[in-house]
């Protein structure tokens, strides 16, 4: 038998399509991991005038601040474009924001240049963050759903690593034109790729949307196809009678139960420490806690623990389903920071001597690391690309995404005030409390969606009962309530 590195089935098509789209609109997550990245490695160039270009500790604190100011105020006019351009043509269009960031950055000769470059990068993050999930969840079947939204956490991851292993290594104006070329990557490869069906369908375009759906499913069977396209656009008809007001987040069961499950995530995945340990970890980890290691190679093996479990959570989860996962990383995390959290109040706060276990805040966020990429990291940012019903997707993934910007912004500013006026394990302990919670509560509120349609997992939010023509596992339903 001939082997063939190509899909020939549609079923094999539709696969590699679907991987095919995400991968390429997730290019624009690896972007927002690149911009989260560069200030670890750039800020001591700019400390010491080695960019030509030197910043006093304030001017540096704005250079970090702005990016989570414009990742704020970017959401809502995102969720409003999205709908009313498309999801492709508003990521495709706006893909100038993180292009002229990184050329900013490239040719900036004051910090004001700088402040414009990371103020246009937040404002790409708050877009890319909020209408990416929404696009993968309306192209992917039931079976692949959760591995394609893992891409989300994982390109994040990956671009994040890029910037840390090549960042010390090479001048700040190189590494600014090594990282502009993904946002050129992701506008030509990006653009290339069909727009949602369901957006064509909440427009009342079902030609489109036959076409968009039949790239997708790798040109299935047209009887099959036209059965799916029907389906999705019943549904979406329905969902759309209600058009889009922010009060139709409570107007029902089902919306009410899938806002506060994607808030709560939100939260947690950010209240779970990841953020602020990689950000400070180089003024945080002991500093003789491994003599052949500093803080940028603890830095880069933090890094390649997120990608490669991150990886090792797209084969799991479609497997094992998102409640288990996601209690599963809560719990480990939880330990993790608590583990942490009390080497710190016993170096600070006692009189017990804990030299000889100095490795312990290094491993505790190793162990952190591999759990949370199991899960809370990228199921818990996914999530909202399966629990949404149409007509609230767009106002709620924006407020996601401004819940997400905010914590992160909260907490980058209070870690060292916490640490400076109460001790370091105050931070950690927070940080375990908080996962504690997310394993309680992913097991007493969060629905599981594994295989389930976009349909079906409405039909649970809403505690009614799925009705039999929607139960078809690959059924494009899974495209209708998309997010």
């Amino acid at each position: 038998m001939a082997f063939s590195l190509l899909p020939t089935t549609p079923a094999e098509k539709a696969k590699f399509r679907q991987y095919l789209a995400t991968i390429t609109v997730t290019l624009g997550m690896s972007i927002v991991g690149e911009m989260f990245g560069w200030p670890s490695p750039t800020l001591p160039k700019l400390q010491h005038n080695v960019a030509h270009l030197q910043l006093d500790h304030r001017q540096i604190s704005w250079v970090v601040s702005l990016l989570y100011l414009g990742n704020m105020l970017s959401p809502i006019p995102a969720g409003f474009l999205m709908d009313r351009l498309g999801r492709k043509r508003s990521l495709v269009l706006l893909s100038v924001l993180p292009i002229s960031s990184w050329v900013l950055i490239l040719l900036a000769r004051s910090a004001v240049h700088l402040y414009a470059a990371r103020l246009l990068a937040g404002f790409w993050i708050g877009i890319i963050t909020t209408v990416s999930p929404i696009y993968i969840g309306e192209i992917a079947e039931p079976r692949i759903r959760g591995a394609l939204g893992n891409f989300v956490s994982l390109m994040t991851y990956s671009g994040d690593l890029f910037v840390y292993i090549i960042g010390p290594y090479v001048s700040y104006h190189s590494l600014a034109i090594i990282a502009g070329l993904v946002p050129v990557l992701f506008l030509l490869t990006f653009s290339f790729m069909p727009e949602s069906p369901y957006y064509y369908l909440m427009h009342k375009e079902k030609s489109k949307a036959r076409d968009s759906l039949s790239w997708f499913r790798g040109d299935k069977d047209k009887e099959e196809l036209e059965i799916e396209i029907d389906k999705m656009e019943e549904n979406v008809m329905r969902q759309m009678q209600n058009k889009g007001r922010v009060i139709d987040i409570f107007t029902s069961a089902a919306n009410r139960k899938a806002f506060v499950i994607v808030q709560m995530m939100a939260i947690f995945v950010k209240f779970s420490g990841t953020g602020v340990m990689m950000a400070f970890a180089s003024t945080t980890l002991p500093k003789d806690a491994f003599k052949s290691l500093g803080p940028s190679e603890c830095v880069i093996i933090l890094g390649f623990t997120w990608v490669v479990f991150a990886m090792v959570s797209m084969l799991l989860v479609d497997r094992l389903g998102r409640k288990i996962m996601l209690s599963f990383s809560s719990f480990g995390c939880g330990i993790a920071m608590l583990l942490a959290g009390t080497w710190f109040y016993l170096d600070s706060a006692t009189s017990v001597d804990v030299h000889s276990t100095n490795w312990i805040p290094f491993t505790s966020f190793v162990f952190h690391g591999i759990v949370y990429s199991l899960g809370l990291g990228p199921i818990g940012m996914a999530i909202k690309g399966e629990m949404l019903a149409a007509n609230i997707k767009a106002n709620v993934s924006a407020i996601t995404s401004i819940v997400l910007a905010s914590s992160s912004l909260f907490l980058n500013r209070i870690y060292l005030l916490i640490a400076d006026s109460l001790g370091m394990y105050v931070n950690y302990w927070m940080f375990a409390a908080s996962c504690f919670l997310a394993t309680v509560f992913t097991a007493t509120v969060v629905v599981e969606t594994k295989g389930k349609t976009l349909q079906e997992i409405q039909d649970e939010l809403a505690r009614g009962k799925p009705s039999k023509d929607l139960r078809q596992e690959g059924s494009g339903l899974a495209l209708n309530n998309k997010s």
